[in-house]
């Protein structure tokens, strides 16, 4: 059951109402992916554990690329495109607002209205780290604030509380739940065709990008490569979770698709991908841009012929294995 809301004192209807007990997002801890983390915390809240790598491929997190690689903060592309892939896992699904349009009153009542129903929310572009996705757990109308956690380096159960004012805000109209087992098909379908539809161009410009800079990458690029690891990291637990599931043909091309997304994070994590300052300062070479760019080509490979083994797992009447193929 979820935990109901804490009226932090007085019943006049003046006084801070939370929800208590949430935890905070943390930096680190196998969650580099903040709308992730922080939609995580917020689902669990209501009863339902899916655990990092499932909600990341639920929400099709995992198998994104950067649609910036030098500004690598996830917005409103990504958190439309990620309510849209749980909506077609949860119902009900989450809903993606843009609270300046609300303005400070009318996000504060749809946080009040979440709240009340012990219902937590994100946010990106509230309180005390304005470029990451927090997590909503309660209001206060009297003095007009929010609370609730930014991103932390270290647990804390004290809620932040600040004004009404992100850019974009996500509420649970109720409790989600699982929709039927069948929606996973969609799921693979939806991240085998993100190669057509972005990935194949992302990874492009990224190359490009990087050949026609002059100077070291602006440090966006390190998020952007930690993000990508992270994302195929959780995409190869997510489908070998799946496989697990499923019957021996579509599992066998799962779990090769799993094996092709470590590599590329294998391929990334040693072949001098910039995760530091220290080497991302290295890169100031332009023979030392043009190595990299060409692993990312590398990189972009593997992830076109993962994406290749999840149309498979849909399609094929054979294993990986079979000596006798169509």
């Amino acid at each position: 059951m979820a935990p109901r809301r804490l009226r932090v004192d007085g019943f006049d209807g003046s006084a801070p109402v939370a929800i208590p007990g949430v935890p905070a997002p943390l930096r680190g801890r196998g969650r580099a992916n903040d709308l992730a983390a922080v939609l995580e915390i917020a689902i669990a809240h209501t009863g339902l554990r899916l655990g990092y790598d499932l909600l990341m491929g639920l929400s099709r997190l995992a198998f994104r690329t950067s649609p910036d690689p030098f500004a690598a903060a996830l917005g409103r592309e990504d958190a439309a495109g990620a309510l849209a892939g749980l909506g077609a896992a949860l119902a009900p699904a989450p809903e993606l607002h843009e609270a300046p349009a609300l303005g400070p009153g009318g996000v504060l009542e749809l946080v009040a209205t979440a709240v009340d129903g012990a219902l937590p929310c994100a946010a990106l572009g509230w309180g005390s780290v304005k470029d990451r996705w927090s997590i909503i757990c309660g209001y206060d109308r009297a003095r007009e604030r929010l609370l609730g956690h930014c991103l932390l380096d270290e647990p804390r159960a004290q809620y932040e509380s600040w004004p009404p004012n992100p850019d974009l805000l996500i509420t649970m109209p109720s409790a989600p739940r699982p929709r039927r087992a069948e929606t996973l098909d969609g799921t693979i379908r939806a991240a085998a065709a993100t190669w057509d539809a972005r990935n194949a161009a992302r990874w492009a410009a990224w190359q490009r990008a990087l050949r026609d800079l002059d100077a070291a990458p602006p440090v966006g690029h390190i998020a952007a490569v930690e993000l990508l690891a992270d994302a195929r990291t959780a995409a190869a637990g997510f489908l070998e979770a799946l496989a697990d599931r499923l019957e021996p043909i579509p599992a066998a091309w799962l779990r090769r698709a799993a094996e092709r997304y470590r590599t590329l994070v294998e391929a990334l994590e040693t072949g001098g991908a910039p995760i530091d300052q220290e080497t991302l300062a290295l890169l100031e070479a332009p023979e030392a841009r043009e190595a990299w760019a060409d692993a990312l080509a590398r990189a972009a490979a593997i992830d076109q012929a993962a994406a290749a083994d999840l149309r498979l797992s849909l399609e094929a009447t054979w294993t990986p294995d079979d000596a006798e193929r169509p």
